[in-house]
C-alpha cells in the first residue's frame, strides 16, 4: 500500500512541480513580450508601425496580452487600430501549437480580435477570408529571451469596384533573439489582383533572411528573394510582360562603418518585342558611419511623425489652437531637416571613404548594354540647409570623384531612335565607334575628363541638363528672375527682411520666388536659434 501510494504521488508532485515552475516562468514572460515589441518597434519605427501591449491578465497557467498594431501611413492608416488577442501559456513544456511538445517560457498563440473592429470592418474581413480567421501566429519565447515565431495568413479574395485581388496564402516565419538579430523566411502564393483590361499576377514568392543587426531603423544581414513567373498586363494591350524577379542583398559593419551591397535581376523577360530579355543591376555602398546613420535613423522617424500629424485642412487651422499646432509642426519639420543635412555631411558621409558603385546590364536578341557608375565622396565641409540651397555646379563637383562609363550596342535602341544619337555626338557626351555607343567621363573636383577632354564640372552640367537648367538659381539669378544687385546683396548680407521687401516690390521677381525664399529665411533663422540655444 505504501508502495503503491508512493507511485501514485509521482505524477502529483510531477503536477505541482510542473505547475510550480509555470507560474515563476510566467513573470518572467510579460517582461519578455515586452522587450519583444519594444525590439518591433525600433525595427518598424521609419514606416510608421507601432505595436503596444494594451493588456496582460495572467492566470495560474499563462495570461491573454491583448496587443495593438497601428500605422501612420496606408494601408494601415486608414484601417485605424487593429487589436489581437494572444493567449499566453507558460513554459517550462509547452503543448500544442500545431508542433510537438516544446520547452521554452512560454507560447504564445496569436489571431485578430475581430470583435474589437466595427461591424463594417468585421464584415469585410469575414467575406474576404471566407470566414476563415484572416491571421494566425504561434510565438515560442526561450528561456534566454530569444523568441521562435510562425505567422500565416489564410486565402483572401477581394472584389473592390471591379478590381478583383486574390491571396493564396502567405507564411512568415523566424527567429529574435538580442539585438534584433536571427532568420526570417516569408512564402507567398499565388497573387492575382485583375479588373476589365489589367492584370497582375505573382505565382509565388520566397524570401529567406538572416538578419544580423540594426542600424538607424535600417535591417543589416543577407536576404534573398525569388519571384518567378511575374506577369504583367497593361492597359491597352494584349499580350502581358513577364519576367523572373530576383533580388539578393548583403550588409553589415566593418571598422565602425556599414557597407551593403544589393543586386537585382530580371530574367526570361517576354512580351516587350525583343527590347530586353534581361537585366542585372547592382549597387554597393561603402564606408557609412555607424553613429551618424543611427543618429540619421532617429532624425528620420522625427521627420515622419511630424509630416504624419500634418493636417492641411481649413478644420485643422480655423481655431488658433490649431494654427498654433501647425505652426508648431512646421517650425519642427524645418528644424529636423536642416539637421538631416548637417548630419548626413557631418556624420553619416566619411571623405574619401564613403563610395557608391552602380552596374547595370541590360541584354536582348540584338545586343548589350553595360553602365557603370562609381563615385566617391570627398567633401570636407558641412554645409548647413542655407548653404546648401545656394550651391552651383562647381560646389557640388568638390564633393565627388569618380567613374561614369556607358558601353552599349546601337541595336539596344529603340527602332528610329538612333538620329537622336547625331546631337549628343556632336556636343561629344558619346562616342559612335562602329556598332558601339561609348562614353567614359572622369571626375576629379572641379575638373572633368569627357572621353578625353577636359572642361569644368559646370560645362559638363550645362552639356547634360535641358536649355534653362544647369546652374544654382544664386549663380544664374535670371532663372528665378532675382536682379543682379539684390542678388549680390543676398550674397553679402543674407536674406534679411528688408531683402524680402525689395523682392515683393520687384516686377521681375515670381510670387513662387518670394514664398521660396521666405522660407529660407523662415529656415535659417530657425537654425540659428537652435545653435545658440
Amino acid at each position: 500500500m505504501k508502495k503503491l501510494a508512493t507511485l501514485l504521488s509521482v505524477p502529483v508532485v510531477l503536477l505541482v512541480a510542473w505547475g510550480g515552475s509555470s507560474w515563476y516562468v510566467g513573470q518572467q514572460t510579460e517582461a519578455s513580450l515586452k522587450q519583444f515589441i519594444e525590439q518591433q518597434n525600433q525595427a518598424s519605427a521609419q514606416s510608421g508601425i507601432k505595436q503596444e501591449l494594451v493588456s496582460y491578465e495572467k492566470t495560474p497557467f499563462g495570461a491573454k496580452a491583448v496587443t495593438k498594431l497601428s500605422g501612420s501611413e496606408p494601408p494601415l492608416s486608414e484601417l485605424g487600430d487593429i487589436q489581437f488577442i494572444n493567449d499566453v501559456s507558460n513554459g517550462p513544456i509547452l503543448f500544442g501549437g500545431g508542433r510537438a511538445v516544446q520547452f521554452g517560457s512560454a507560447r504564445i498563440d496569436t489571431h485578430l480580435d475581430l470583435e474589437a473592429l466595427d461591424a463594417e470592418k468585421r464584415q469585410w474581413l469575414t467575406t474576404a477570408f471566407d470566414g476563415k480567421a484572416p491571421l494566425e501566429g504561434h510565438t515560442v519565447i526561450g528561456f534566454g529571451g530569444d523568441a521562435s515565431y510562425a505567422f500565416n495568413t489564410n486565402p483572401l479574395k477581394v472584389d473592390q469596384g471591379g478590381t478583383i485581388a486574390t491571396v493564396e496564402g502567405i507564411t512568415f516565419s523566424g527567429t529574435s533573439v538580442a539585438d534584433h538579430m536571427g532568420d526570417i523566411s516569408l512564402r507567398a502564393g499565388k497573387v492575382d489582383i485583375k479588373d476589365a483590361t489589367t492584370q497582375f499576377t505573382l505565382p509565388s514568392l520566397q524570401l529567406d533572411g538572416d538578419i544580423t543587426g540594426m542600424i538607424g531603423g535600417q535591417v543589416l544581414g543577407k536576404f534573398d528573394l525569388k519571384a518567378p513567373g511575374v506577369s504583367i498586363l497593361a492597359e491597352g494591350t494584349t499580350v502581358p510582360m513577364s519576367f523572373d524577379l530576383a533580388l539578393q542583398s548583403d550588409s553589415g559593419i566593418t571598422d565602425n562603418a556599414v557597407s551593403g551591397k544589393m543586386a537585382v535581376q530580371a530574367a526570361n523577360i517576354q512580351g516587350v518585342n525583343d527590347a530586353v530579355s534581361k537585366l542585372d543591376y547592382t549597387v554597393d555602398v561603402h564606408g557609412l558611419d555607424v553613429a551618424g546613420l543611427e543618429e540619421m535613423g532617429k532624425l528620420q522617424a522625427e521627420l515622419q511623425s511630424a509630416q504624419n500629424q500634418m493636417i492641411w485642412s481649413a478644420d485643422a487651422t480655423e481655431t488658433p489652437e490649431g494654427q498654433q499646432k501647425q505652426q508648431e509642426l512646421m517650425t519642427r519639420l524645418t528644424e529636423t531637416s536642416g539637421k538631416v543635412v548637417e548630419t548626413l555631411f557631418g556624420k553619416v558621409l566619411k571623405t574619401d571613404k564613403s563610395r557608391l558603385h552602380t552596374t547595370l546590364l541590360a541584354e536582348s536578341p540584338k545586343g548589350k548594354l553595360n553602365a557603370d557608375i562609381d563615385l566617391t565622396y570627398t567633401g570636407k565641409e558641412v554645409p548647413d540647409m542655407m548653404a546648401l540651397s545656394s550651391y552651383g555646379a562647381n560646389d557640388w563637383a568638390k564633393m565627388l570623384k569618380g567613374k561614369v562609363m556607358l558601353d552599349a550596342d546601337k541595336g539596344m535602341l529603340p527602332a528610329g531612335t538612333e538620329i537622336m544619337l547625331t546631337p549628343l555626338t556632336q556636343q561629344g557626351l558619346i562616342k559612335l565607334e562602329g556598332e558601339k555607343i561609348k562614353s567614359n567621363i572622369d571626375l576629379a573636383g572641379d575638373n572633368v575628363t569627357l572621353n578625353g577632354t577636359q572642361m569644368s564640372f559646370e560645362d559638363l552640367v550645362k552639356m547634360l541638363a535641358p536649355a534653362g537648367m544647369g546652374e544654382a538659381a544664386p549663380e544664374d539669378s535670371a532663372d528665378m528672375g532675382i536682379p543682379e544687385d539684390l542678388m549680390k546683396q543676398i550674397e553679402a548680407e543674407g536674406i534679411t527682411p528688408e531683402i524680402i521687401q525689395l523682392l515683393e516690390e520687384s516686377d521681375d521677381v515670381s510670387k513662387e520666388t518670394v514664398e521660396l525664399m521666405k522660407q529660407l529665411q523662415q529656415m535659417q533663422q530657425q537654425m540659428d536659434e537652435g545653435k545658440k540655444e
